[in-house]
């Protein structure tokens, strides 16, 4: 029995808060577990690892260095992060803006890098790594601004997938960049409840109603990728952007396909 059939008998969807998509596969085996994961929902801040990547294809193709200072929009975006609070700043190297927007989601550092990258490049990217419903049209927070930020499960892991893989990126940028996603500071889903020794490579989403993780799994090295969006929760907490039951019920989908990882290979 390998990890999709270990995973499946460990799924039961019928308690699950608000409306969730899911898709999780081992990267060897390739054999994928899918419940409703070609749905469009918002992306929330999953977009950044995707950004992330097209900002690192810039940098493969010589366009921009790591250690290019970006000026900051004059504009900071609210939500999460620091850099609208640090009216000081200014400009920060690119590899400092991919890093607050991924460890500690940074809403204005996630603009300044689309800013550098562009649209064009983001879709671009994502059309390469095979996504067929992501769209990255606007920036975070700009709400009144035309287009849409929105994304599936499947899209999502198939972005992990690529990266990890080494499909996306050449070697040492695709080192660079799960190592910062290996420094992500939100832990209440995905990593939450893994077992001593596992560790997860992950970028979670939030908005009211909305919670989100998307990750690569493993004990040493990413071996399997999942992807869980949730959206439609009504409950108090989750009307807000921190907290609620589907965070806890991410984690339990998270420590199951640890156990079914694991299982898989012993």
């Amino acid at each position: 029995m390998g990890f999709a059939d270990r995973l499946r008998a460990s799924l039961d969807w019928s308690g699950f808060p608000g409306r969730v998509s899911f898709a999780a596969w081992d990267l060897d085996e390739r054999e994928p577990v899918l419940h409703d994961a070609e749905r469009v929902v918002h992306a929330a801040s999953t977009i950044k690892v995707l950004t992330m990547i097209a900002a690192l294809r810039e940098v493969r193709d010589g366009r921009i260095a790591l250690d290019t200072e970006v000026g900051l929009p004059a504009e900071r975006a609210g939500g999460f992060g620091v850099l609208r609070e640090l009216r000081g700043v200014h400009r920060l190297q690119l590899a400092d803006l991919i890093a607050l927007m991924i460890v500690i989601s940074d809403n204005a550092a996630t603009n300044a890098v689309i800013d550098v990258v562009g649209f064009d490049a983001i879709r671009a990217c994502a059309e390469d790594l095979g996504c067929t419903a992501t769209r990255v049209q606007r920036r975070l927070m700009d709400v009144h601004a035309p287009g849409r930020n929105e994304t599936t499960a499947l899209d999502q892991a198939r972005v992990l997938d690529a990266l990890a893989t080494g499909a996306a990126l050449p070697a040492d940028l695709t080192r660079h960049a799960l190592d910062v996603l290996s420094r992500q500071q939100v832990r209440d889903r995905l990593p939450a409840r893994l077992p001593d020794g596992a560790r997860c490579w992950n970028k979670t989403g939030e908005l009211d109603g909305l919670r989100h993780d998307v990750g690569l799994l493993g004990p040493d090295r990413p071996r399997a990728v999942v992807a869980v969006l949730v959206d439609g929760l009504d409950d108090e907490l989750s009307r807000g952007v921190r907290g609620g039951p589907a965070c806890a019920a991410i984690a339990d989908l998270g420590r199951a396909a640890y156990a079914a990882l694991s299982g898989a290979r012993r």
